[in-house]
C-alpha cells in the first residue's frame, strides 16, 4: 500500500519535470521595434529613417518642411531733376544692405524712374543715373557690385498718372525688391526647447 501511495505522489512530479526539460527557444519579434533615427516612430512603420534629430514628424516618421518667406523692398524718392540720395533714405539703404548680407544668395534689381517733365531721352538717362546712385550707395554699405543690377525706365512706368506735383514726386524714384523662399526643418518642442524672441 505504501508503494502505491509513493508512486501516486511521484507520478505528478515526474509529469511536471518532463514539461520543463524542453530547451528554451528564443522569441523573434514579427516586426522591427527599434527606433533607428530616434524620432519616436518604430522602424517597422517608419517611412523616413533619416529624420533630423528632434524634428517634428508625422505618424509615418516623416518630417514636414517649414518655408520662411524672405522679402525686403526699397524705395528712394528724388528731388526734381536730381539723382542725389538725401540723408533721409540712408536708413533704408542700410536695412537693405544688412538684409542682403544675411541672405547672400540674393541679387537686387534697382529700377530707376522719372516724372514726365522733360524729354523722353533726358528722363531715361536721369532714371539710369538715379538707379546707379542707389547702386553706389549699397556698395558703399558693403554689398558687392555683381549682386546689384540697374535699369532705367525713364517716364514709361509712372506710379501716378497725374500732371500735378504730387504725381511727379511719386514718379521720381528708384525701386528695388527682392524675394526668396528658404526651406528648413520644422523642429518639435521638447522639455529643453527655448523660445527666442527677436528684439
Amino acid at each position: 500500500m505504501k508503494t502505491w501511495i509513493l508512486l501516486a505522489l511521484m507520478f505528478p512530479l515526474m509529469a511536471c519535470t518532463s514539461l520543463t526539460t524542453a530547451p528554451e527557444q528564443e522569441t523573434v519579434p514579427a516586426h522591427d521595434l527599434t527606433d533607428i533615427d530616434r524620432d519616436g516612430v518604430i522602424a517597422a512603420r517608419d517611412n523616413c529613417l533619416d529624420s533630423v534629430t528632434n524634428s517634428e514628424v508625422d505618424n509615418g516618421g516623416c518630417g514636414g518642411s517649414a518655408y520662411k518667406a524672405l522679402q525686403q523692398d526699397i524705395i528712394i524718392l528724388f528731388a526734381h531733376d536730381s539723382s542725389k540720395i538725401t540723408q533721409k533714405y540712408r536708413n533704408e539703404i542700410n536695412q537693405m544692405a544688412t538684409f542682403m548680407e544675411q541672405n547672400t544668395e540674393l541679387k537686387l534689381l534697382l529700377e530707376g524712374h522719372a516724372s514726365k517733365v522733360g524729354s523722353d531721352e533726358y528722363n531715361l538717362a536721369l532714371s539710369k543715373r538715379r538707379a546707379e546712385a542707389a547702386r553706389r550707395a549699397l556698395m558703399k554699405a558693403g554689398i558687392e557690385g555683381n549682386r546689384l543690377e540697374i535699369i532705367g525706365y525713364g517716364e514709361s512706368n509712372p506710379l501716378l498718372m497725374g500732371d500735378d506735383e504730387q504725381s511727379a514726386a511719386a514718379n521720381r524714384r528708384v525701386v528695388g525688391a527682392l524675394a526668396s523662399m528658404k526651406e528648413g526643418v520644422r523642429m518639435r518642442w521638447n522639455v529643453y526647447s527655448v523660445e527666442h524672441s527677436d528684439k
